[in-house]
C-alpha cells in the first residue's frame, strides 16, 4: 500500500512539472511587443527633427495624405477670433511579459508630434514630446535609454534634417521664439487633452516638455510635464499668451511665475538678470 501511494505520488509530481513546463510554454507567459500609431520615424528621431517629418507650411490634406490620419485631433480659435485647428500624431512601442509567477514586466516608449494649423489649414506650429517608462510588478519609474535597447530595440538614427525656422504670421504669432524679453530655456506646448491628461490639470495653460538642465527655468526649478498658468500674475491660457508675457517682461526684474506642478499651484521666481541662450520656443 505504502509502495502504491508513494508511486502515485511521485506520479503526481511528474505531471505538475509537466504541466508547469506547458505552462512555460504557453502563449500567454511569452513576451510581446506591441505597436501603435504612426509614423514609425517618431520612435528614432531626436526633437529637433520633426519639423523634417511635419515641415511648416504643408496644409493639413497633405499631411493626412503623408501619414494617414492624426491619433487625435481637434478645432479651436486663436485669440483673435480666428478659426484654427490641431493635430497629435503619436507612435507607441510596448514590450510585456508576465511569467508563470505572475511577475510582470513593461517597458514603453511614446512619442507624440503636436501639430497646429492657422485659419487656411497650414501647418504653423510643430511640438515635440516623448515618455518611455519600465515597470516591473507594481514598480514604475522612467526607463533608461538602454532598458529600451534592450526590450524594444534600440532607435536607429534617421537622416532626417529639420526645416528652417517657423516664421511668425498675423494669423498666428506663436510659431516664433520670441525676439525678446525673457528666454527661459524651456520647451513648450499649448495643453492639449493628452498633456492635460499627464498633468492631471483641468485648467488651462502652457505645459512644459522639455527644459534645458542650464537654463533660467531649470534654474527655477521648472520640469517637463509642469504647466504655465500665470506670468507676473497675468494668466496664460495658450502658448500665445505667454510668448507674449515673456517679450513684454523687463529682466531688470525678477519673473513670477505661477505653476501647476506635481498635483498642486505652486510660485517660482526667476531673478532679475538678462537672459541669455536660445531656446526652442520660451
Amino acid at each position: 500500500m505504502i509502495r502504491k501511494s508513494f508511486l502515485a505520488a511521485c506520479a503526481s509530481l511528474f505531471l505538475l512539472a509537466g504541466c508547469v513546463s506547458n505552462y512555460e510554454n504557453h502563449e500567454a507567459f511569452q513576451p510581446k511587443i506591441q505597436e501603435t500609431g504612426g509614423p514609425k520615424e517618431l520612435y528614432s528621431i531626436q526633437s529637433e527633427q520633426v519639423t523634417g517629418l511635419f515641415t511648416p507650411g504643408m496644409t493639413k490634406e497633405q499631411v493626412i495624405q503623408k501619414y494617414g490620419k492624426p491619433t487625435m485631433s481637434g478645432t479651436g480659435v486663436d485669440k483673435d477670433g480666428k478659426p484654427n485647428s490641431w493635430a497629435m500624431y503619436t507612435y507607441f512601442r510596448g514590450y510585456s511579459h508576465i511569467d508563470t509567477n505572475l511577475n510582470s514586466t513593461i517597458v514603453n516608449r511614446s512619442t507624440s508630434a503636436g501639430l497646429s494649423f492657422d485659419s487656411t489649414d497650414k501647418l504653423v506650429d510643430v511640438t515635440f514630446s516623448r515618455y518611455q517608462k519600465f515597470s516591473l510588478g507594481k514598480n514604475l519609474r522612467d526607463a533608461t535609454d538602454e532598458e529600451v535597447a534592450r526590450y524594444l530595440g534600440a532607435p536607429i538614427p534617421v537622416a532626417i534634417k529639420p526645416a528652417g525656422p517657423i516664421a511668425a504670421s498675423a494669423s498666428n504669432t506663436s510659431a516664433a521664439s520670441p525676439s525678446g524679453g525673457w528666454k527661459l530655456g524651456a520647451e513648450i506646448s499649448e495643453l492639449r487633452a493628452e498633456l492635460a491628461a499627464r498633468a492631471a490639470y483641468k485648467g488651462r495653460g502652457v505645459y512644459v516638455l522639455k527644459v534645458d538642465p542650464k537654463g533660467l527655468a531649470a534654474q527655477a526649478g521648472i520640469g517637463a510635464g509642469d504647466v504655465i498658468v500665470k506670468v507676473n500674475g497675468v494668466a496664460t491660457p495658450t502658448r500665445d499668451d505667454l510668448v507674449e508675457q515673456l517679450k513684454a517682461a523687463s529682466t531688470a526684474s525678477a519673473l513670477n511665475l505661477q505653476l501647476f506642478s506635481q498635483g498642486r499651484l505652486r510660485n517660482v521666481s526667476v531673478p532679475a538678470q538678462q537672459a541669455v541662450g536660445e531656446t526652442t520656443s520660451i
